[in-house]
């Protein structure tokens, strides 16, 4: 069922005139990818769901601590 699949979701922070996008896509494998404002991609694989969202949760407070405002995120599904 559509409501039950694992949705990609799409995460943007932004500092001063830089924009950083964060995508986590959720179900196997999770994954974590982020890329930069020159379009350099990093991408994380993680063994489950509850590993994804520890790392997520990590990245959220680097970035807050480096000074990005964020998230503001969208389903990609959209």
């Amino acid at each position: 069922a559509l409501a039950s699949t694992p949705r990609t979701v799409i995460y943007f922070f932004s500092r001063e005139h830089q924009f950083l996008r964060c995508e986590i896509h959720p179900g196997q494998p999770h994954v974590l990818t982020m890329i930069d404002q020159h379009g350099v991609e990093h991408t994380e694989r993680h063994a489950s769901a509850d590993d994804l969202e520890v790392r997520w949760q990590e990245v959220r407070s680097e970035l807050s601590r480096d000074g990005w405002l964020g998230p503001f995120g969208r389903d990609a599904r959209v």
